[in-house]
């Protein structure tokens, strides 16, 4: 009985190591779409401060990595999806958002950014704090 106990116990544990890789692989994929529209949003807004000229079309591809960067982040932190999709609108037509509503829901660039960190590297998210404190 023990033998036939341990038996499916040893079956169990290939199904067990594929679900957590695939959650892992899951877990990547999302933090990889929201790592790209977070430095694809960085890198605009270099360019603005280094004087080029707003580009719509550089806005609607910005949407489209905020739009993708929400459905797999579901998966793993709605809040920051729904931020995702908050920042998707915002790229649509940033001129129709106010200081005080981009605050209010949350999509301040440093915001989203602090946010992914935690999650992609939580450990490290206390410390980078400490640092940028001192």
């Amino acid at each position: 009985m023990l033998e036939y106990v341990i038996d499916k116990l040893i079956c169990l544990l290939g199904p067990i190591a594929t679900l957590s890789k695939e959650k892992r692989d899951l877990k990547d994929n999302a933090l990889r779409s929201i790592s790209t529209a977070l430095l694809e949003t960085k890198l605009y807004y270099r360019d603005l401060e280094k004087g080029k000229p707003r580009n719509m079309d550089v806005e609607a591809q910005l949407s489209k990595y905020w739009g993708a960067a929400a459905i797999p982040l579901r998966h793993i932190d709605e809040e920051l999806a729904m931020t995702c999709e908050y920042k998707a609108d915002f790229w649509t037509n940033p001129e129709n958002w106010s200081a005080e509503e981009i605050k209010r829901v949350g999509i301040k660039l440093e915001d989203v950014s602090k946010a992914y960190r935690s999650i992609a590297m939580p450990r490290f998210s206390n410390v980078a704090r400490k640092a940028s404190s001192a």
